[in-house]
């Protein structure tokens, strides 16, 4: 088994799919998309500025043509070899040492309390004591900086199919989301005026 077969579970489906988001034409396809939705928002804020209204939020961090292009194309590899959990706590969560954590991502609950109780362990070897969850919760706001255990568990660990399409209309979507609402928000403003 070569390592493509590997990487996709020896679907040819899949690697069909990691071929395509990995060509040119994908490339060329993404560009396109990408150009539409920043100038669609480029709209947008030149509207928002016209309006010149304070309560309007002005949209803010646009990304590159290229950023957005990576972007999609990285989510769209990640879904492909159902990594996508990792994925979002690599790019989207803000948390130290994203990589080392985006290996609890979409754990079972069975996954979850081992590295739970591997944490807890670690920490007993060097003298500390205390339950598995106190000395876990210790682990994760050195390592993660994240204030507790409960929250790492939501942000990373937990990874339900209504989640990860969530995550997947954020990814693909958001801009345009971000650009509809900057269009409802000049709206009212509008409105308001003519009251």
């Amino acid at each position: 088994m070569n390592l493509r077969e590997i990487a996709t579970g020896g679907d040819p489906r899949k690697a069909l799919a990691t071929k395509f988001f990995q060509s040119k034409q994908a490339e060329a396809f993404l560009s396109i998309v990408a150009h539409r939705e920043r100038r669609i928002m480029e709209a947008v804020a030149d509207l928002q500025q016209a309006v010149d209204d304070d309560d309007i939020e002005p949209l803010k961090g646009l990304p590159s043509v290229d950023d957005r292009v990576e972007q999609i194309r990285s989510m769209a590899l990640a879904m492909i070899d159902d990594s996508l959990p990792a994925w979002y706590v690599e790019e989207a969560i803000d948390i130290d040492n994203a990589e080392e954590a985006a290996q609890y991502a979409d754990l079972t609950d069975e996954e979850w309390q081992t590295t739970k109780e591997t944490w807890a362990d670690r920490y007993r070897e060097q003298g500390v004591e205390g339950g598995v969850d106190e000395l876990a919760t210790a682990h994760v706001r050195t390592r993660f900086d994240v204030d507790d255990l409960e929250t790492f568990r939501e942000a990373v660990v937990e990874w339900p199919n209504e989640r990860q399409q969530a995550v997947l209309e954020e990814a693909l979507a958001g801009g345009l989301e971000m650009a509809e609402q900057g269009i409802r928000d000049v709206t009212d403003a509008v409105d308001s005026e003519d009251r």
